[in-house]
């Protein structure tokens, strides 16, 4: 069987890759692609009997190549949500690896490939609906003795400092919030935020300029200003350019 890996984190992708190849060798590896653009062109391009899909990718979510391209290859999905969030992939007959991805799950989602010949067709739109993520359209933060709800377009960016998480609105002001910068990641949507390194998740619409840094990094410079300066880590900065607009 042929498979395409849609995957924008590299080293997830490799160990994929190599894990596949050890447990079923004869199966041909066509391709991995990182970002939406790239898996529409490749699907318009080539027809694998089953793809590996991010939720995740650089440039926004795996959910918009379907709206792109028809695909009728079963699909296995990568992901960091919980199973329960996940629970309809089941009933229509698609699998999901949580990451990080154990043996044991990959096992089960090779081998239900291997099952599923004859089974009736999926409808891509009815499980789009079910499973699509849903952000969060607000935030609850702490002023004083109050308790803010603040929307996700006033938001400018967040960004970590000790221990203590904080998001800051348009206008800069700063709110203590009671989660880790890990947590804000998932539930901010990612066409409209960018987590640049352990420190920042940057919005698209804050972003007043960049500038270039050591080793093809990139300083962010935003309006309102952060508190200290906000550079694109090493191994974000391509996946970044992408988001922003293929720099």
């Amino acid at each position: 069987m042929k498979y395409l890996v849609i995957e924008d984190e590299p080293l997830a992708a490799e160990k994929l890759v190599r894990n596949v190849q050890r447990k079923r060798p004869e199966w041909y590896h066509l391709n991995t692609v990182g970002t939406v653009r790239e898996a529409v062109q490749e699907l318009l391009d080539t027809k694998p009997d089953f793809i590996f899909v991010d939720i995740h990718l650089s440039d926004g979510i795996s959910f918009q190549i379907f709206d792109q391209v028809e695909v009728q290859s079963p699909i296995i999905f990568t992901t960091a949500y919980d199973q329960y969030a996940l629970r309809a992939f089941r009933v229509n007959s698609i699998d999901y690896l949580l990451k990080p991805i154990v043996e044991s799950d990959l096992d089960r989602a090779l081998r239900k490939l291997e099952l599923r010949n004859g089974q009736p067709e999926i409808n891509w739109k009815q499980l789009q609906e079910q499973i699509r993520p849903r952000y969060k359209d607000r935030f609850l933060v702490s002023t004083g003795e109050r308790i803010k709800s603040l929307p996700q377009e006033e938001i400018a960016y967040f960004f970590a400092q000790g221990k203590h998480a904080f998001i800051t609105d348009v206008n800069g002001q700063q709110y203590l919030i009671d989660q880790t910068l890990t947590s804000l990641s998932e539930q901010v949507d990612p066409m409209k935020f960018f987590q640049i390194n352990r420190q920042f998740i940057i919005g698209i619409d804050c972003i007043k300029e960049m500038i270039p840094y050591s080793k093809g990094r990139l300083k962010v410079i935003t309006q309102p200003e952060t508190t200290t300066e906000a550079v694109v880590s090493v191994d974000k900065a391509s996946r970044f350019k992408e988001w922003i607009g293929g720099l």
